[in-house]
C-alpha cells in the first residue's frame, strides 16, 4: 500500500481503495483549498453517500479534543460498513518549528479579512510556545517574539501595529483562549499504534506538519500521508508549479459547465489572484455568474469583476453588509477608519447599501420586476431584466452603475425581508445620531450599527464565534 502520496496521485489512491486496500489513518495537508477538494471523493469512496449521516463523524480541529477523537475512533459503528471520523484543520502537528509558519498565516489571513483564521493561527502561535493569551500584552509580544525567533520572523512582524496588534484585540473582544500546550500529537501517536476497529478510519487535515514529530511518523508508517502542498516561492520552477494547478483547476470547472477561456484569459486571471487556488476558484464562479449563457469568458470580463477591495473598500464593506457577512463587514470598518476616513462617510456607505436594497426589493415587487427569479444568473438577468432596470434612468438603485452592480444588488435584496430593510435603515440612522451626539467611541458605535443590520444569524453567527452578546456595548473588550 502507497504510504506517501502527492494530490496528483488521488486517482490511484482510490484505485487502492476500490480494491480493498484502506488505511487506518490518512493525513492531507498542505493548501487547504486542495486537501478540502481531495478529502470528498476520499470519503466517498470509503463510506458511500447515502451511509454518512451514520458513519461519518467531522469535528472541527480548532475546538475538538484529541481525546474526543480517540473516543470516537474506538466507537462501532451504527452501520456495518466502514466509518470515518475527520479531523478538520486540526493543529496537532504544531509545534515550536512551526511558529513562524503559524505567524506567517495569521497576517496572511489578516490580509484576506479573515480575522477569525487570523486569530486561530495567531493563539496556536501562542501555545505552541506555551503562553496564554492572558499573559500577553502588545509590547511584551514583540519582545517576546524578537528574543525567541530574531530574524525568522522579522518579516511577518512588518507593520505588526497595524495587524498584530489588531488580532490580538479581535482575540480580546470575541475572549478567545489559547488551546491547552498538551501533547495532543503523542496522546494520538499512541491511540493509531494501540489501534481500533478495523471498520474505523481516521482522516486528519492541516496546514502545517512538523516531519519530525511523533506523530507524523507514525501515521507515515502505518497509514498514508498525502502532500497537497503547493509551491509558494518566486522561482520559475515554482511559478510553473502554480501554474499547472490552476491550468488544471480551470479546466475541470470550464468542462463542468461547459465553458471556454479567451486565450490571454488564463494570464489575467493569475495575475489578479496570484497562487491562492482558493481565490482563482472564487474569481472562476464569478466569472461564471457573470457571463451567464455566453459559452466563452472573455479577458474583458476578468476585467469588468476585478476585484475592488484594494482600491475601493468602501464598495466591499457595502457588499460585505449584502451579503450579511458581518466578519467582513467589521473588518472593512476597522479598516476604513485606519485609513483615517471619517465615520459619517463610512456610515453613508452603509445607508447607500442599505437604499438601495429596499428600492431593489420595490423594484421585485412591482410589475415590472416579474421577471426576476431568485438565483437568476446574471445571462438571464441580462434578457430579461435588465432593459425594465434600464428605464429607470438616474434613481439610486441603477443611476449609472454597471449591469452587474445592479444584479448583485437584487441578489443582496434576497438576503433580507422588506421588514428587516426598513428596520435596518431605523438602525443606521438611530446610529448617525450617535456618531453626532453621543460622544461615544466611534467605532464601537459603527461595529453595533453593522451587527445590528447584519443579524447575528447565518453567516454571523459562523464567523463570530464566542460573542456573548454582539448588540452589547460590554461586549467590547477595547
Amino acid at each position: 500500500m502507497t504510504t506517501e502520496a502527492s494530490y496528483k496521485n488521488l486517482s490511484e489512491l482510490l484505485a487502492e481503495i476500490q480494491r480493498g486496500n484502506v488505511a487506518p489513518v490518512y493525513l492531507l495537508y498542505g493548501d487547504e483549498f486542495l486537501y478540502k477538494s481531495a478529502f470528498k471523493p476520499l470519503l466517498d469512496a470509503i463510506v458511500p453517500s447515502k451511509e454518512q449521516t451514520l458513519n461519518y463523524e467531522a469535528l472541527d480541529g480548532a475546538t475538538a479534543s484529541i481525546h474526543e477523537a480517540v473516543e470516537r475512533l474506538n466507537t462501532f459503528p451504527l452501520l456495518p460498513c466502514s466509518k470515518v471520523i475527520a479531523v478538520h484543520d486540526t493543529q496537532v502537528f504544531y509545534s515550536k518549528v512551526t511558529v513562524d509558519e503559524l505567524l506567517t498565516k495569521s497576517k496572511e489571513a489578516f490580509e484576506k479579512e479573515d480575522l477569525k483564521g487570523a486569530a486561530r493561527c495567531f493563539l496556536h502561535m501562542l501555545s505552541a510556545i506555551g503562553l496564554s493569551l492572558e499573559t500577553v500584552g502588545h509590547e511584551d509580544l514583540e519582545k517576546l517574539l524578537d528574543k525567541a525567533f530574531g530574524d525568522r520572523i522579522r518579516t511577518v512582524k512588518t507593520g505588526a501595529g497595524t495587524w498584530l496588534d489588531q488580532v490580538l484585540d479581535y482575540c480580546l473582544r470575541e475572549q478567545m483562549k489559547a488551546p491547552a500546550n498538551e501533547d495532543e500529537g503523542d496522546v494520538l501517536s499512541d491511540a493509531i499504534i494501540a489501534g481500533f476497529p478495523k471498520t474505523n478510519h481516521l482522516f486528519l487535515t492541516t496546514e502545517f506538519v512538523d516531519k519530525r514529530r511523533k506523530l507524523y511518523k507514525t501515521i507515515k508508517k502505518i497509514g498514508v500521508v498525502i502532500d497537497c502542498s503547493i509551491a509558494q516561492g518566486e522561482r520559475a520552477a515554482d511559478k510553473r508549479e502554480q501554474k499547472e494547478i490552476l491550468k488544471a483547476h480551470m479546466k475541470k470547472t470550464l468542462t463542468r459547465v461547459g465553458k471556454t477561456m479567451a486565450t490571454r484569459g488564463f494570464e489575467a486571471l493569475y495575475k489578479k489572484t496570484g497562487a491562492s487556488l482558493r481565490s482563482f476558484s472564487n474569481e472562476m464562479e464569478k466569472l461564471i455568474a457573470f457571463v451567464g449563457d455566453r459559452n466563452e469568458i472573455l479577458v474583458d470580463d476578468i476585467q469588468q469583476t476585478s476585484d475592488k477591495s484594494k482600491q475601493d473598500p468602501i464598495y466591499e464593506l457595502a457588499n460585505a453588509i449584502g451579503e450579511r457577512n458581518s466578519q467582513t463587514a467589521l473588518f472593512y470598518v476597522d479598516s476604513l477608519l485606519q485609513a483615517n476616513l471619517f465615520p459619517l462617510q463610512i456610515l453613508s456607505s452603509a445607508i447607500n447599501q442599505v437604499r438601495k436594497m429596499i428600492l431593489a426589493k420595490d423594484f421585485i415587487r412591482s410589475s415590472s420586476g416579474k421577471s426576476w427569479k431568485t438565483r437568476m444568473n446574471y445571462g438571464s438577468f441580462q434578457r430579461a431584466v435588465w432593459p425594465e432596470l434600464d428605464k429607470r434612468k438616474g434613481d439610486l438603485l441603477t443611476g449609472n452603475a454597471h449591469p452587474y452592480a445592479v444584479y448583485m444588488t437584487l441578489v443582496h435584496s434576497e438576503n433580507y425581508s422588506y421588514e428587516e430593510l426598513a428596520k435596518a435603515m431605523e438602525t443606521l440612522l438611530d446610529t448617525d445620531l450617535r456618531l453626532k451626539t453621543s460622544g461615544q467611541d466611534a467605532k464601537l458605535v459603527l461595529e453595533r450599527g453593522v451587527l445590528q443590520v447584519c443579524g447575528i444569524h447565518a453567516k454571523a453567527s459562523t464567523n463570530l464565534p464566542g460573542r456573548l452578546n454582539p448588540l452589547s456595548e460590554s461586549s467590547s473588550c477595547r
